[in-house]
């Protein structure tokens, strides 16, 4: 079976890397699968949840925004922040969370409306993902709006 290398690279780090069925990113226009064999590509990533499958097993990453390029049979995703389901703190997150929304209610000098929103956001994707990677009896519902 024909695999897709990927690779997942943030400003300081590589995240992931590996061989995938299947990558589902979180573009501008939308959710974005890509395949083995998918025609060249350059796509503008969004915060979400990117999705890399290799048989039955999922890797979920929260990402904040970025690329995803697709070119001579590999596929790479530059974002700003990746981080592994089995790297995220939850209740880090939540505590994030926390604080973005506090800075949105009552603004500070020092943070701006949009990246108290941004840090919301960010802080959502995260916990969505820790969530989706729970067993399927111990998940709950998370908002992200």
């Amino acid at each position: 079976m024909n695999r897709l290398p990927l690779r997942v690279v943030t400003p300081e780090k590589i995240a992931w890397e590996g061989y995938v069925d299947s990558l589902t990113v979180p573009a501008w226009e939308g959710s974005l699968g890509i395949l083995p064999g998918h025609a060249p590509l350059l796509a503008q990533l969004r915060e979400g949840v990117a999705r890399a499958r290799s048989g039955d097993e999922e890797r979920l990453l929260a990402i904040s925004g970025g690329f995803v390029e697709v070119f001579d049979g590999k596929a790479s995703l530059f974002a700003e922040t990746a981080e592994l389901a089995e790297e995220i703190d939850a209740e880090r997150a939540r505590q994030a969370a926390e604080r973005a929304k506090k800075a949105l209610k009552s603004p500070a000098a020092d943070v701006s409306d949009e990246q108290a929103a941004a840090a919301l956001r960010r802080a959502m994707v995260r916990l969505r993902v820790a969530e989706l990677s729970r067993p399927r009896g111990a998940r709950k519902e998370v908002r992200t709006s």
